[in-house]
């Protein structure tokens, strides 16, 4: 069996699924280096490095899944890399927000790197759950930053909580979106999946600007 189908013989995948995901890997590589290169070392390194590999890691598994049209066996391997690679950048977004308030931080650090933890082997385990369970694991990993959004504001400021606060709101319309594949626009060339990938981005680069100045904070 082949590893991957000719999409002129299979059709059937929107035109540019995983195109806005392709791009997005490259940038956030750059993004990582940039950050690698300018964060003070020591634990905001550490972060630096953490967050960069979890964003680069998500986008370009993202696209090696979405982009090539794969047969069974090596797609669904895919899926259980592409769903593992979400959990991984909620758990390293966390970290230099969670390294930035010290000690406040550490027991919400572990509890997400545990639920990121539990939901890879869950996507290794279950790759075909459903996808309302998928969403909701998400939104409900994403938000466990809730009690400590107080000591974020007085950590990262007002536009800082602003930003983390849209971009949580912004990822957790992209689930609603992933679950019900609504709105499916353009289902040939731009579908639902395509909407999502996209609202990932735009979440992805609201954190990217509040860990930015994170890294800067930390002590």
């Amino acid at each position: 069996m082949e590893q991957v189908i000719d999409p002129a013989v299979h059709p059937g995948k929107p035109l540019l699924r995983g195109v806005s995901h392709e791009i997005a890997a490259s940038l956030s590589l750059a993004a990582w280096v940039a950050m690698a290169l300018t964060a003070p070392p020591g634990r905001a390194s550490v972060a630096a490095h953490v967050y960069g590999a979890s964003l680069f890691t998500l986008f370009a598994v993202s696209a090696l899944y979405h982009r090539p049209m794969w047969s069974p066996r090596p797609r669904l391997l895919m899926r259980r890399l592409d769903h593992s690679a979400i959990f991984l950048l909620i758990a390293g977004t966390y970290t230099p927000m969670c390294l930035l308030l010290g000690e406040k931080g550490t027991p919400v650090l572990a509890l997400v790197w545990t639920g990121a933890v539990l939901g890879i082997f869950r996507a290794v385990l279950w790759p075909r759950a459903p996808r309302w369970l998928s969403a909701a694991l998400y939104v409900l990993l994403g938000w466990l930053i809730l009690p400590l959004l107080p000591a974020v504001a007085r950590a990262a400021g007002a536009g800082g909580l602003v930003l983390l606060a849209l971009g949580g709101l912004v990822y957790s319309l992209g689930a609603v979106v992933y679950a019900t594949k609504r709105p499916n626009p353009f289902p040939g060339v731009f579908g639902y999946h395509e909407v999502f990938h996209a609202m990932v981005i735009a979440a992805a680069a609201l954190h990217f600007a509040v860990v930015l100045s994170a890294l800067r904070r930390i002590g």
